[in-house]
């Protein structure tokens, strides 16, 4: 996986399934590596919130707002029509 980077603009992608896929991939990148949270494959983005918000006191607001995100990640991925 590519490191994340500020630069690159979220405007320059051509639909919402590459933002929101490009957005969660930024979001895990950041939960792994400047929060700590676990990076192995078995572990869900909501496992890492979760130990984010733990671990450095995440405000609740922030937490649902990246839930939010990744439920509809999630809903963009794995479910069928």
């Amino acid at each position: 996986m590519g490191a994340f980077s500020s630069k690159p603009s979220y405007l320059q992608y051509k639909n919402d399934f590459e933002l929101v896929i490009r957005a969660t991939k930024d979001l895990e990148y950041l939960l792994e590596t400047q929060f700590g949270a676990p990076s192995t494959k078995q572990t869900g983005l909501h496992d890492k919130i979760t130990h984010a918000q733990h671990s450095a006191g995440l405000s609740q607001e922030t937490v649902k707002k990246m839930r939010y995100l990744v439920t509809i990640r999630n809903k963009l991925v794995h479910e069928h029509g």
